[in-house]
C-alpha cells in the first residue's frame, strides 16, 4: 500500500484492508492441535550474518532487577552492547519506577516526527530484529496509528520493551498464526507466540472473512501476546463495514475489592462501527489508571499524584504515588470496583479461560516483573458482526443515534457532548496541523541509540 493511502486511511479512522486484501480460506494455515511449535531464537542482523543476542541483554527478565542492575552495571559488557543498552536500561528502569528521568543525549525538548517517518523507522527496527517484513508493518502500524490517534502509552514509547521482548525471544519474531479448529461462524487460533499485532491482523481478517459469509465470526486466540490499542483491530472490521469487537486478557496488575494482590490484568475491550459520516469507537481498560499511562508519564518527567482509590502500593496500603505504584503493580478497577473488577473478570474468561490460555495469575507477568523468560501466552477474542444481516438501514440509524447523543444540553456552550470516537479524530487533526506526532527527549534517545546499533537512518525531526 503506498504511503498515500495508508495516511488517507489513517485518517478516516481506517486500517489497511481492501476487499482484494482480505484473507481467503487457501492463504490460512490450519494447525495440527498435537503440535507445538517452539518459540525460534530471535537475533540481530549484523553484516551477512546473524549475531545470537549475548547474556548480558536478558537482564530485563530477572526477578530482583536492582540487584542485577547494579551487578551488569558493574561488569565489564561486550564492546557496544552498553552504547546500545544504556538508554534503554535507563527507560525501562524509569517505567518501572524505579529510576529518575532526566535529559537524555542532552535533549532538552522533544522533536515533531512526521507520521510516516515515524512508521518507517519503527518499521526498519523491528525488521533488523529479525522480524519478516510484513509482521514488521503490521508492528509498526499499531505502535504509530496508537499516537497518531492519541493513545500514546499504547504507541512509540512501547518499543524498547518490544525490542526487549524480541532479543530475549520472549516473543517469537518469526512465528505465524495458525488456525487449530473452525466451523462456519466461529474459529480457535494458536498465535504460536507471535508478536501481538501479527496475531491480531490474522484474527480479525479471519472473522470479517466468517462474518462476511454467515454473518458473525468470532475467533479466539491462545499463546498470544501483547497487541497494544485493542479499537486498533477494531477497525479492520470497520473498514468492512462491520462492527468490531475485541478483547485481551493481561498480566496481573489488577486487585480485587477488598483485596492487596493482583489478581486479573486490566483486560481492555474495544468496539467501533461505522455510518456513513458518523463512526463509534469505544476502547477502555477496567483499571482506574492505566499502568501504561503512568509509565508514560513516568518515563517523561511526569508523575502526578495519583487520585484515591486508584492504586495500591507494596505494603498493600492505599498509595497516590505513582513511582510507588509501578513498583507495586497493584491497581484498582474502576468504579464502583466491584462491577470494573467483574467486568474484567468476564473478559479473561472468555480470552483466557475458554480460549485455552493463560489467565488470571496463571500469567506471567510483565516486562521487568517477570523472574523468568517465559512467553506470555495471553488469550484474545476477535469479532466481526455484519449488522445489515439484522437491519439494512444499520448505518443510517447510527448516524442518527450519534445526533440524540450529540444534541443532549451540554454543560457549557462552547464545548458540546463528547461521543466515543471524537476524542481520536480530534487528536489526528491536531497531529496533521502540527506536522507530526511529538516525541519526548527520552524517546528520542532511546530510538537514537537503536538507529545506531541496528544501522538504521535516523528518524528526521523538526523542532516543535
Amino acid at each position: 500500500m503506498t504511503k498515500r493511502n495508508f495516511l488517507g486511511i489513517l485518517r478516516r479512522v481506517r486500517l489497511k484492508l481492501s476487499t482484494a486484501n482480505v484473507l481467503d480460506d487457501g492463504k490460512l494455515k490450519t494447525h495440527n492441535p498435537k503440535s507445538e511449535i517452539q518459540s525460534p531464537k530471535t537475533h540481530i542482523k549484523k553484516g551477512n550474518g546473524l549475531a545470537t543476542p549475548p547474556r548480558e541483554w536478558l537482564w530485563t527478565k530477572r526477578s530482583n532487577f536492582d540487584v542485577e542492575f547494579d551487578r551488569a552495571s558493574s561488569e565489564p559488557e561486550p564492546e557496544g552492547n552498553e552504547d546500545f543498552w544504556q538508554n534503554i536500561k535507563r527507560v525501562l528502569l524509569i517505567c518501572g519506577g524505579k529510576g529518575k528521568p532526566g535529559e537524555i543525549e542532552n535533549n532538552s525538548t522533544g522533536k515533531l516526527v512526521e507520521i510516516m517517518e515515524a512508521q518507517r523507522f519503527v518499521k526498519e527496527v523491528f525488521a533488523a530484529l529479525d522480524v519478516p517484513m510484513d509482521s514488521a508493518t503490521d508492528m509498526a502500524d499499531s505502535l504509530i496509528g496508537a499516537d497518531y490517534m492519541g493513545h500514546r502509552s499504547m504507541g512509540i514509547h512501547r518499543l524498547p520493551s518490544i525490542a526487549a521482548d524480541l532479543l530475549n525471544s520472549t516473543v517469537a519474531a518469526r512465528a505465524v498464526p495458525e488456525i487449530i479448529s473452525q466451523k462456519p461462524a466461529v474459529a480457535l487460533v494458536d498465535g504460536c507466540n507471535a508478536p501481538g499485532p501479527v496475531v491480531g491482523r490474522f484474527c480479525m481478517d479471519l472473522a470479517v472473512q466468517k462474518a462476511r459469509r454467515v454473518g458473525i465470526g468470532w475467533v479466539g486466540a491462545r499463546r498470544s501476546n501483547c497487541i497494544g490499542m485493542a479499537s486498533w483491530y477494531t477497525w479492520r472490521a470497520m473498514d468492512q463495514r462491520m462492527i468490531g469487537i475485541c478483547m485481551s486478557n493481561a498480566a496481573p496488575t489488577l486487585v480485587p475489592p477488598d483485596g492487596t494482590e493482583a489478581v486479573l490484568g486490566e483486560n481492555p475491550i474495544a468496539c467501533a462501527a461505522s455510518g456513513a459520516t458518523e463512526q463509534f469507537i469505544a476502547d477502555f481498560g477496567m483499571s482506574a489508571c492505566s499502568v501504561a499511562d503512568l509509565e508514560l508519564s513516568s518515563c517523561n518527567g511526569n508523575a502526578p499524584k495519583l487520585p484515591r482509590l486508584a492504586a495500591l502500593g507494596c505494603d498493600g496500603r492505599e498509595t497516590t504515588s505513582t513511582p510507588e505504584a509501578l513498583r507495586s503493580q497493584r491497581l484498582r478497577a474502576f468504579q464502583p470496583e466491584y462491577k470494573g473488577f467483574g467486568l474484567a473478570a468476564m473478559v479473561d474468561i472468555m480470552c483466557g479461560v475458554m480460549t485455552g490460555a493463560g489467565y488470571a495469575t496463571r500469567l506471567q507477568k510483565r516486562g521487568l516483573y517477570n523472574p523468568e523468560n517465559a512467553p506470555a501466552n495471553l488469550g484474545q477474542v476477535y469479532i466481526a458482526i455484519d449488522p445489515v444481516r439484522f437491519c439494512a438501514s444499520f448505518e443510517d440509524r447510527l448516524i442518527d443515534f450519534h445526533s440524540l447523543l450529540r444534541g443532549a444540553t451540554p454543560c457549557q456552550k462552547d464545548q458540546p457532548p463528547l461521543v466515543p470516537g471524537d476524542k481520536e479524530i480530534s487528536h489526528m487533526e491536531a497531529v496533521d496541523d502540527q506536522g507530526g506526532i511529538f516525541m519526548s527527549p527520552c524517546t528520542l534517545g532511546v530510538l537514537k541509540e537503536l538507529a545506531d546499533k541496528l544501522g538504521i537512518r535516523p528518524l528526521r525531526m523538526k523542532a516543535v
